[in-house]
């Protein structure tokens, strides 16, 4: 039997980590000191990083040194822990984590220890399992699988329980998260029929609860807040914790606080404790309720409940959960060690199956997806969740959809916003990315027909991948360039090039290009106070003035240097703007033609208009004064709204601050 693998419950508050016995049994390791469970608290001492239990005692006495609750922040690119001058990662702090558990494993087993199966809350979203993988890696280890926490621990149930058909609720309730997983167990497989969660509900938050407690209580006796002080924070914070350990065994308990030279003595009861956190454990029949109705179940169609996570040795949870369902939950595990342990039976047979040996246990699990995913479109002037894989599907699992197609000539590259979530609205899901196809033979407008395949893996990691209908070619992908957000897009502030090209004709000369400047002042302006936009100039005659750009202060200079002269060759005009702002994946771009006359070569400007709205560009045409030919015009715009008229120069301004506001409300 593949020896080296283990399994792994990486906790918010505590961790753990199991390993299949030569029996097939799986056992819990003991920590160097002798636990059975870790803390997952890090201290930074001098050039030492220690995890585990003198790391939680060191956060009183040096709190700035100590980081905890990481896994609130897996996947998080906007928390790092700083020391002397260097910043962590969640990953990078997780791997510490993991690093102590290994290292205290190899010394308990006798061998080096290379390979595990990580636990994760169900309700974890990509982000958060991509970095839960990454964090393994970078401590050394080869992730074989990431298995749901519920799901671990309804393996490590079954397995004693295999001979039953039965449906069991796993209420696993940790440090810092919450899952609800419906299993159906027997015939050697472990069914995940439906999961949900938060992983932002757990111990943690009936610690909280404590800490507010007491914290208003020294304020109203001493008119001074203990929570100011970090130290002071972190030392009633343990004392929490060990208040809400004490209530479940006992009916009251006494905390002692003192802080800048003054004591408080407060006595709590465990009625008082319950109604502190009522609204807690109502969160948590909510979720259970919600995934009984995603199964279509009822409580009495309960087998069993069973318990995961230290959190549920509350009383509440107990009494909760045995009115729900009118039997009191199975005690037949350890809730601190069950998702070790069947991370550690999954760890067997996964390293097993990876060299071809017999698995030493005979028994499969199938989990489900706890997010829908879906990609962003865009209908009804308003951006959609539209979902493509629901939740509780069966993982792995894939769905293809082949009625992509290019929109203008020379494509290249394709984009799509990916979320998971409930909502019909985007923004109220996790955005996974903006994810950029590139490598599209170069085709006309509409002849490339692309298939794209949406995929949760068996890690519950989302995957996508594009295909060339014609070449039959995978299309690689990478996430897109630049800053702009999915509220960006909401808000119409997704990126906008816009050429500005001026009629600089003789015609143009005197009133009508100071005015013309003017406008094209305004415009530059009032548009580039969205962000995102970018102007490029051109004139014709005369060419290129600037390239797109966001400074105000280089496209007025450009704007000022603009001198009439000579004829109108519009389509000349066209064509460097054509050239200067080119489509990108994800950039609207908006071609504003300003003109008084009638170009020089229709049939060129009419060949070039055609290829920027085969390339999916908008066109916007002004005319100016009686020589325009003002149907022309309005046959080179976009549309009836895209064509405006002046009769004279003077109110162009009003035209352009209007052009203006619209693009900043409504887009390209």
């Amino acid at each position: 039997m593949a020896s080296g693998a283990v399994g792994i419950d990486l906790g918010t508050t505590f961790s753990a980590i199991a390993f299949v016995n030569q029996h097939g049994v799986p056992e819990i390791i003991a920590n160097a000191e002798g636990d059975r469970i870790t803390p997952s608290v890090i201290l930074f001492e001098d050039d030492d990083i220690i995890v585990g239990n003198y790391a939680k005692q060191a956060a009183v006495v040096f709190p700035e040194q100590v980081v905890e609750f990481v896994k609130r922040h897996m996947g998080s690119s906007e928390f790092s822990f700083s020391y002397r001058g260097q910043r962590y990662s969640p990953e990078q702090l997780s791997s510490y984590i993991l690093a102590k558990l290994k290292h205290d494993a190899e010394l308990r087993l006798g061998h080096r220890v290379d390979q595990a199966v990580i636990t994760v809350p169900a309700y974890f979203n990509d982000h958060e399992r991509r970095a839960t993988m990454k964090a393994g890696e970078m401590a050394g280890l080869q992730v074989l699988k990431l298995i749901n926490e519920p799901t671990a621990a309804a393996f490590a149930y079954g397995l004693a329980n295999m001979e039953e058909n039965i449906r069991v609720l796993v209420f696993d309730l940790g440090g810092g998260t919450f899952d609800v997983t419906l299993v159906d167990i027997g015939n050697g497989e472990i069914n995940v029929i439906a999961t949900s969660g938060d992983h932002h509900l757990g111990g943690k938050e009936w610690d909280d609860r404590v800490i507010d407690h007491v914290s208003k209580a020294f304020q109203e006796k001493h008119d001074v807040n203990p929570l100011d002080d970090l130290s002071s924070y972190q030392d009633l914070r343990q004392k929490a914790v060990s208040a809400k350990i004490s209530l479940t065994r006992r009916p009251k308990v006494n905390i002692f606080h003192d802080y800048g030279g003054k004591m408080l003595r407060l006595a709590i009861t465990r009625n008082q404790f319950e109604e502190l956190t009522a609204d807690l454990l109502e969160r948590t029949v909510e979720i259970t309720n919600s995934v009984m109705t995603d199964a279509s179940c009822d409580a009495d169609q309960i087998d069993r409940v069973l318990l995961a996570g230290g959190s549920t040795r509350m009383p509440q949870v107990r009494k909760m959960l045995a009115e729900m369902f009118e039997r009191a939950p199975a005690t037949d595990m350890n809730p601190d060690e069950c998702v070790a342990m069947g991370a550690a039976l999954t760890a067997a047979i996964e390293a097993a199956d990876l060299v071809g040996e017999e698995s030493p246990v005979d028994v499969r699990t199938h989990d489900v997806t706890s997010h829908s995913l879906g990609m962003v479109v865009y209908r009804d002037e308003k951006l959609h969740n539209s979902r493509i894989i629901k939740r509780n599907s069966r993982i792995p699992c894939e769905s293809s959809r082949d009625d992509y197609t290019t929109t203008h000539d020379g494509q290249t590259t394709i984009d799509l916003w990916l979320v998971q979530g409930e909502h019909d609205n985007p923004l109220e899901c996790s955005v996974l990315g903006h994810f950029e196809f590139y490598g599209i033979a170069s085709r006309p407008a509409g002849d490339c027909r692309l298939s794209v395949t949406y995929r949760y893996n068996a890690n519950g990691i989302v995957e996508v991948e594009a295909m060339d209908l014609a070449t039959e070619q995978v299309l690689p992908h990478r996430l897109a360039a630049g800053s702009v957000t999915l509220e960006d897009l909401s808000q119409n502030r997704a990126p906008m090039q816009i050429a500005l090209i001026m009629d600089c004709s003789g015609s143009m000369y005197g009133a009508n290009i100071r005015n013309a400047r003017t406008a094209a002042s305004a415009f530059i302006e009032k548009t580039l106070a969205v962000p995102n936009r970018q102007i490029a100039l051109v004139a014709f005659p005369g060419g290129v003035k600037s390239n797109p750009t966001a400074k105000i202060d280089d496209i007025t200079k450009a704007l000022a240097g603009l001198t009439p002269i000579g004829s109108t060759p519009m389509s000349e005009g066209l064509a460097d703007a054509r050239a200067l702002v080119r489509p990108r994946a994800g950039v609207q771009r908006v071609f504003l033609v300003m003109t008084d006359g009638h170009p020089d070569d229709p049939e060129g400007t009419v060949a070039e208009v055609r290829k920027l709205r085969t390339s999916g560009a908008r066109i916007i045409t002004i005319g100016v004064g009686a020589e325009v030919d003002q149907n022309f015009l309005a046959s080179l715009a976009s549309g009836a709204q895209d064509y405006h008229f002046c009769s004279e120069s003077l109110e162009l301004t009003g035209t352009f601050i209007n052009l203006a506001t619209q693009l900043a409300e409504t887009g390209a």
